[in-house]
């Protein structure tokens, strides 16, 4: 509260003023009251404007020992301001400042921004506190009373007072205030004034003006704002603290709701962001676009913030996310906003950061879904009726692993009675490869066939398969279903004794099949002559497969297909293949990892490697010579589509003697491999042995496998190309059959490998120090002690740098935790 005898009080203090301090420069004290302004006005006395201004040219004179003073350290974000006592110089301009931790600082004149008055010999720790908490303790006073002593200061000082010529000279210095607000102007008064004018609850009322920051007798200068402009702040203020409020309260929520296991399951107070405001929604959402980079380097970081500045949308995001981030207290970094997100629940601790980063549908949208139902229920016209040719007649054997369900490829032999000119009738063998048609079901510029064309592959990670096709059609109308009469692009070849295939015999056409579903195990296992199969154990066995009819007529048909296989390994062998320097084919590494309540963070990981048998040969050769029939056709025809090729350098025998037969010889024989290409014209495939190559066998989880469809069927129909042309190899834009492509693998390859290391990753750390065997397969011919292991228990190859020498088909043990590093 200000004293009764306010008036009295300040007319009297600047009267003393007058009287005591002598003119600077001729210039003559006036008293107040000498002045036009109101009876309870306050202006500065002239000879204290004087002095302030004077002090403030002399600043390092009034800068003693014993003056309490408040000076800035640090930089940046790292800059704050300090309460001290000047206790004595330090080097040349420096100052020594004990500050109330009891610690000394060399302080540059520049870095002290006031000098509080009437503080003399302060030199101990206790007295520099002392003025702390009195601030404090005022600051608290002053948000208990509202700021009423300091609104009723400025209210007198304001009296009559209607512009802002007024107002400039109703100023007061801060002992004069100190006077009104506290009635006392000692060092501790004016200390804890200070803090109340420039902290407290009605702060903006005063400003502070003039030079007086270094005037040890009246310290600063504070003008009164007009009572407009307070209005304004105090609304402002009000509004503010209103929305301080809203943030703290989200603050508690956040806090209160974190998720401590990180697993996502819910916790009893769980943050759920459906029931948030729609601007703390946004703001979730936009953390998820800064938290996905979380996984990236730092350079990679900035990249990606630059490239996403460039998209007006992403920008905003990014620009929420770090606010929302900085208005709860936490940095604004992508680990913060991820480690936020697992906390809340809303991710897990193993969230893909890259399906989120890249944009990844990971799911239909209705619309999809509702036209996926709609062909399954009224499919097209079909196209090909007229010219389809029945097949059903055959085995026609679906052969894969028991969890697929995109079934796009079968299997059948068929023996023909052929005459060859005027000699005697002959048994000759047709091998059919039948490839899934969705072209029957998806037209080519419909939205289904838009969006396949978009995702462009089906993507198979650890933790989830996200389809080209909705599963509803991928593994429905479109496969090749056990059982039902599918529509089809059957291949027919047949091999020359050398195992080529004998281009005069072969056929493509559209067919119905009705295949039998068998996996790989079941189909080592009818292979195997020292196994007893029958129906009855088949049927009560955990496989999906149909029932086998006619075992017998199976096991024979498998055995030609093996035979036909052996033929075409042998074909591609001779044709300089990798099998030509290695027939070992490396393992191949599954990797599961699923949500369990029993697992470590809520997740289960499984890791094994798949030995490659037979099953797997029959399926891969004949898939490979159905690839090389339609690449055949297109050169044949100028049916234009994306050839693959690849080359091979040359192994000496030497090299190839010095490799340790199975695992190294295999590895050695993919490194003399060059990188695989795509174009226009029918070029060799070293690594596979063949002239020319063109894939087309998987067309319901790869779009540019599916384009080939579109462009064969139309040309076996007469119709015009839907792809004409490949005018330019170098085209990546997705217009060409080759620019389709080369963008077809694009996110497959951003997202599987990085999953698949993550997983292996956190797969060897959790078995800690359990050892891992592993083989030395090569070592880099650039670096030294730098090798490629291969770890057979798991079908992982990793690249470890090791402080001494290791010969190349050398097995260790290794801690499994020691390992992960590698990932």
């Amino acid at each position: 509260m200000v004293p009764s005898n306010a008036r009295s009080l300040v007319l009297a203090l600047f009267a003393i003023a007058a009287a005591s301090i002598e003119c600077c420069s001729g210039f003559t004290f006036t008293s107040p009251r000498s002045r036009s302004i109101p009876p309870l006005s306050i202006s500065q006395p002239t000879s204290s404007r004087l002095c302030a201004a004077k002090s403030s040219d002399n600043k390092e004179d009034a800068l003693k020992d014993g003056r309490l003073v408040e000076f800035t350290s640090g930089t940046g974000a790292n800059k704050q301001i300090s309460l001290g006592a000047i206790i004595g110089k330090e080097g040349k301009k420096n100052f020594k400042i004990l500050n109330s931790s009891g610690r000394t600082s060399s302080v540059p004149p520049r870095s002290i921004k006031l000098m509080v008055p009437n503080a003399r010999e302060i030199m101990t720790q206790a007295q520099i506190v002392q003025h702390e908490n009195a601030a404090a303790n005022a600051l608290q006073k002053d948000a208990a009373a509202g700021g009423q002593s300091v609104a009723e200061v400025w209210e007198m000082l304001l009296e009559d007072c209607n512009d802002e010529e007024c107002a400039a000279e109703a100023t007061a210095d801060l002992v004069t205030l100190s006077e009104l607000i506290l009635g006392d102007s000692s060092s501790i008064s004016c200390y804890a004034t200070r803090a109340v004018l420039t902290e407290g609850v009605e702060s903006f009322c005063f400003k502070e003006v003039g030079n007086g920051y270094f005037d040890p007798a009246s310290g600063p200068m504070y003008e009164p704002r007009q009572m407009d402009i307070v209005a304004t702040m105090r609304n402002r203020a009000k509004v503010e603290a209103k929305e301080a409020a809203r943030w703290e309260n989200l603050k508690q929520r956040i806090y209160n709701a974190r998720n401590s296991d990180g697993s996502g399951a819910a916790s009893s107070s769980s943050f759920i962001v459906e029931n948030e405001s729609e601007e703390t929604q946004m703001a979730m959402k936009s953390l998820e676009r800064l938290g996905c980079m979380a996984n990236l380097s730092p350079d990679e970081i900035k990249q990606q913030e630059k490239a996403m500045q460039g998209d007006r949308n992403d920008a905003d995001e990014l620009a929420t996310a770090k606010k929302f981030l900085q208005n709860i207290d936490r940095r604004a970094t992508p680990e913060v906003a991820r480690q936020l997100l697992v906390s809340l629940g809303i991710w897990t601790k193993h969230t893909n950061l890259d399906i989120v980063r890249l944009k990844v549908r990971t799911v239909f949208d209705a619309c999809y879904e509702r036209a996926a139902v709609d062909i399954a229920s009224h499919p097209p016209p079909d196209l090909d009726e007229g010219s389809r040719l029945d097949l059903t007649h055959l085995p026609a054997f679906a052969i894969d692993e028991a969890s697929t369900k995109e079934i796009d490829d079968a299997l059948s032999v068929e023996m023909l009675e052929i005459k060859d000119g005027g000699g005697p009738i002959h048994k000759r063998q047709r091998l059919w490869i039948h490839i899934a048609d969705p072209t029957r079901c998806i037209e080519l510029g419909s939205p289904l066939g838009q969006e396949a064309r978009r995702r462009a592959t089906s993507i198979y990670l650890p933790t989830e398969t996200i389809p080209m096709f909705p599963m509803s059609l991928a593994a429905g109308p479109l496969s090749l279903r056990p059982g039902e009469v599918s529509c089809a692009l059957s291949v027919g070849i047949m091999l020359d004794d050398a195992g080529g295939i004998d281009e005069d015999k072969m056929i493509i056409t559209p067919s119905y099949v009705r295949t039998t579903r068998l996996t790989y195990d079941e189909v080592d296992l009818l292979l195997n002559p020292f196994a007893m199969v029958d129906n009855e154990s088949k049927s009560d066995s955990d496989s999906e497969s149909n029932n086998i009819e006619d075992m017998e007529t199976t096991v024979e048909s498998l055995r030609q297909l093996q035979y036909a296989s052996e033929q075409r390994l042998r074909w591609r062998i001779d044709g300089g293949s990798l099998e030509s320097i290695s027939p070992y084919e490396l393992p191949d590494m599954t990797i599961k990892a699923r949500p369990s309540p029993d697992g470590i963070d809520g997740w289960e990981v499984d890791i094994y490697a798949k030995e490659r048998h037979t099953a797997n040969r029959i399926v891969t050769e004949l898939m490979l010579a159905a690839n090389e029939a339609v690449a055949l056709y297109g050169n044949t025809h100028g049916v234009p589509m994306p050839f693959r090729s690849q080359g091979m350098d040359a192994l000496s025998d030497d090299e190839i003697e010095m490799t340790p037969e199975g695992p190294c010889r295999s590895w050695l024989a993919i490194l003399s491999t060059t990188p695989s290409q795509i174009s226009s014209n029918p070029l060799p495939h070293a690594g596979l042995g063949l002239d020319m190559y063109a894939q087309v066998t998987s067309p319901v989880r790869r779009y540019a496998d599916l384009a080939v469809h579109f462009q064969i069927k139309s040309h076996l129909r007469g119709d015009p190309l839907p792809f004409p042309g490949n005018d330019n190899d170098d085209n990546t834009n997705g217009e060409t059959m080759v620019g389709i492509a080369k963008n077809a693998g694009t996110i497959s390859r951003q997202l599987e490998r990085p999953a698949n290391d993550y997983w292996l990753k956190e797969f060897l750390k959790r078995r800690g120090t359990q050892t891992t065997k592993v083989l030395v397969l090569s070592s880099d011919r650039w670096k030294d002690n730098v090798f490629k292991l291969l770890l057979p228990e798991l079908g992982a190859i990793c690249t470890y740098s090791s402080t001494k020498p290791l010969a190349v088909g050398e097995q260790l043990e290794m801690q499994s935790v020691h390992l992960s590093e590698l990932f």
